[in-house]
Formats: structure tokens, C-alpha cells, sequence
């Protein structure tokens, strides 16, 4: 029985009808479709030409690797079409270098993670007393160490618990990694530095053919294995100077000279020695809680800058090598290998050098600066060596290349700096 009545006249549907549109136009509106697609396809030509494009003149170089690299860490600017090359194929090759120099840096100094191939600090630091054949990059960071025979490569131990101090969020957390609240922590790092500064019970073998050796003593190994750590070697704060003199050296290399690399933890590299361009490097001072541009250092030629400081400039990468107390006090990553701590003579400097690389420079400067006290005169040691130095003191920039042009000195708020050349006793305001 059917439950609803439906009339008659509704039991099929009424016949479509095929409507004819009447083109009253046809060949305008044709024309018309053939316009828009014609400008539709200029505007695609021009933004693929536009992006396809590279003006000349400075650009900041980026990475294009597809995996992990230490680009983060880096700012390489360059001036394009400076040289006999286009600025789309130099901006092309440089990129190139650049991408596959940053990612290869990343494996070389990775101290955390092995990579296939790859014989990097995390595969030596797992194989002490073995011979293993290294990349000339880290070949080379390791002759650089042992010709200055500088020890702090060995802090490993050490370096772990300051990274641990590094990311604590509260200063109750920071107790059991520094060394200057905890009598536990600073008796661990004596035992590490008895092992550290001995070159008998740790030190890197250089053999040919970029051959080295992890040597690392029994005694050393059973204590390791006691504590329960495998991590023997590391460059710690000091890579970026060793990753920006390779980058640098590369591009020199294949003849892009016309740019400078910089890391956020104060290592640069100037290429430029060629145009006579004047550039910049700003400089910081600080007093109590208070940090000031104090003024600019002018250079106009190829130069390897260092630039070390204890305190944080609100670097997003900074916290990996400060720590700030509710007090204001700071620890850092500047640990003295005599005894663990972290120390520095005066709270800012910048040493620099034409003939030197940004490790080498490091490496002459870190005795001067990771001290308990500051001792000026040796600065001077340095500069006739050709490695020169600027602190501030007292809202003096205190420098010791009397070719040095300083500007810009800050002067506001009642605060003003004056430049004091040390080497003839002459101001500049």
C-alpha cells in the first residue's frame, strides 16, 4: 500500500531543453581570450626572468643542503659581479661551494653523531688508539692546535658539563655543574685536567698521508670507562674559527675573494684584499650590566678578526656558551685549561691580523685572555708579532696598531668613549 499519493502529472521529469547561446561577437571575444592569455603569459615570463634573475652587488649567501649544516652559525655576504663572472654564475658556483662546505663542516666537528663515511670527532673520540685517516680540514684544525700547543682541545669532559650549566633555566639547576658553587663538580674537573694537560695520557698523533691517532692511555681509559664518558676531544667554542678559516679558504681557493664570513660567536674572515673597499667592524664594551657600541674599527683590506666577550649580546645561538645569574654574575665557555673555569681577563676584546688566520689569532690570544688577570704588556708581544689587539677600559678603546682608524666613539647620556693608541700614547676623540 503506498503511503503517499503522488499526482500524475509529476511522475516524470519535464524534457530538458537545449538552450543555443546566440555569440553576438565571436570574433572579439576570441580575440580578447587570446589577449589575456598572451599578457597572462608575459606576467609568468617576467616573474620567472625576475626570479631567475641576480643583480649585481652585495647578497647574503645561503645553504641550500637538504640535510643538517652550520649555516645557522654563519653570515657569508659577498659582492657579486665584483669580478669577471655574471652575477647569476658567480652567485651559482659560490652557492654551490658554500652549501657543500657548511654541511661537510657540520659532520667534520660533530662531536654527538657519526655520519657514514664520515670520520669525524664522534668516530676518533670512539677509537682511541687507532690510526685513522681524517679530511684534510680536520687534518689541518689539528696541526693548527699542535703548533700552538694548545691543550684545551682536550676539555671534552669538561665542555659537557658546561653545555649542561649552559641550559639550565633556573640558577638552582646550574649547582651541579659549576665548578665555582660545587666542591664535587670542581674536584671532577681536576681530575679530568690531571689526565688533559698530560700529554702522556692523552695528545693527537699527526701521521702522513692525513693519518692521526687518538692516543688516550690505559689509565686514562679505565677512569673514562669508570665515569662512563667516551667524548676525549673537542673543539667546543673555538670550531667557528676553524669553520670560517675553511670556508674562506676554500673560496679563496677557487677565486671568490670578494666577501666576509662571520660567526654569531665573533670569528671573521674578510677575503677582500683586492678593491680597496673601506669596511666595518663594530665595537662593544661592558661596563657593569650595561653593554655600549663603544665605536667602529675601519679596515680596508683582507683581515681575520676575533672577537671575545662575557656576556650575551641577545644572540638566539647565545645561551649554548653563557650563562646569566639572577645577580648578574655570568659563566662561559672560555674555560682555562689549568683548572676548569671559566675566565676571562677584561670583559670584551678583539685581536686581529693580516697574516694570520682566525685560528691562529684564536690560539695566540686565548692565553692573554682566559686568565684570572689581565696583563696588558703581553698584548704587545702579539703586535709585534702582527697580531693586534683592542679592550676598553675605564670608557677608553685601548688599541695598539697605530694605523688604526677608530669612529663613530659613543658619546650620549653622559657616557663618552675616547680611543687611546698604546703603542704611541696618542688620543683620538
Amino acid at each position: 500500500m503506498n503511503r503517499t499519493v503522488r499526482d500524475g502529472s509529476d511522475r516524470h521529469p519535464k524534457p530538458v531543453r537545449r538552450i543555443e547561446l546566440f555569440e553576438k561577437y565571436p570574433k572579439a571575444r576570441l580575440a580578447a581570450t587570446i589577449v589575456l592569455i598572451l599578457i597572462a603569459m608575459c606576467a609568468l615570463g617576467y616573474s620567472l626572468v625576475s626570479f631567475l634573475t641576480v643583480e649585481a652587488g652585495w647578497t647574503t649567501i645561503e645553504s641550500d643542503a637538504s640535510g643538517a649544516d652550520c649555516s645557522n652559525e654563519l653570515i657569508f655576504q659577498y659582492d657579486l659581479g665584483a669580478g669577471e663572472m655574471s652575477p647569476a654564475a658567480e652567485k651559482k658556483a659560490v652557492d654551490r661551494l658554500y652549501t657543500e662546505a657548511t654541511a661537510k663542516a657540520y659532520q667534520l666537528f660533530h662531536t654527538s653523531q657519526g655520519f657514514d663515511g664520515v670520520n669525524n670527532l664522534y668516530y676518533i673520540n670512539r677509537h682511541p688508539n687507532e690510526v685513522i685517516e681524517v679530511d684534510e680540514v680536520l687534518y689541518e684544525a689539528f696541526s693548527v692546535i699542535r703548533q700552538y700547543g694548545d691543550r684545551a682541545v682536550y676539555l671534552a669532559p669538561v665542555y659537557v658539563q658546561y653545555s649542561n650549566l649552559f641550559g639550565c633555566h633556573d640558577d638552582a639547576e646550574t649547582i651541579d655543574f659549576d665548578p665555582y658553587q660545587s666542591e664535587e663538580t670542581a674536584a671532577y674537573f681536576a681530575e679530568i685536567i690531571s689526565f688533559a694537560g698530560d700529554q702522556n695520557a692523552i695528545d693527537i698523533e699527526l701521521l702522513e698521508d692525513h693519518k692521526i691517532k687518538l692516543f688516550v692511555s690505559d689509565a686514562y681509559l679505565d677512569y673514562a670507562s669508570e665515569i662512563g664518558f667516551t667524548e676525549f676531544i673537542d673543539f667546543y667554542w673555538m670550531k667557528n674559527a676553524f669553520i670560517v678559516d675553511y670556508i674562506a679558504d676554500l673560496m679563496k681557493e677557487n677565486g671568490f675573494v670578494m666577501g666576509s664570513i662571520s660567526s654569531y660567536d665573533g670569528f671573521v674572515r674578510n677575503l677582500d684584499d683586492v678593491s680597496g673597499l673601506e669596511y666595518a667592524f663594530n665595537l662593544f664594551d661592558r661596563v657593569g650590566g650595561s653593554v655600549y657600541q663603544a665605536g667602529v674599527m675601519r679596515y680596508d683590506h683582507a683581515m681575520s678578526i676575533v672577537y671575545l666577550r662575557n656576556y650575551s649580546v641577545n644572540n638566539s645561538l647565545d645561551w649554548q656558551h653563557y650563562y646569566e645569574f639572577r645577580d648578574g654574575e655570568i659563566r662561559t665557555a672560555y674555560i682555562d685549561a689549568a683548572d676548569g673555569y671559566c675566565k676571562s681577563a677584561v670583559n670584551n676584546i678583539v685581536a686581529y691580523s693580516q697574516g694570520f688566520s682566525c685560528a691562529e689569532v684564536l690560539l695566540q690570544v686565548m692565553p692573554v685572555y682566559i686568565k684570572d688577570h689581565f696583563e696588558a704588556e703581553k698584548l704587545t708581544g702579539l703586535a709585534q708579532n702582527g697580531v693586534y689587539s683592542i679592550y676598553c677600559e675605564d670608557h677608553r678603546i685601548l688599541y695598539n696598531e697605530s694605523s688604526l682608524i677608530l669612529t663613530d666613539l659613543y658619546d650620549e647620556n653622559g657616557v663618552r668613549y675616547t680611543a687611546v693608541c698604546t703603542d704611541h700614547g696618542k688620543a683620538n676623540q
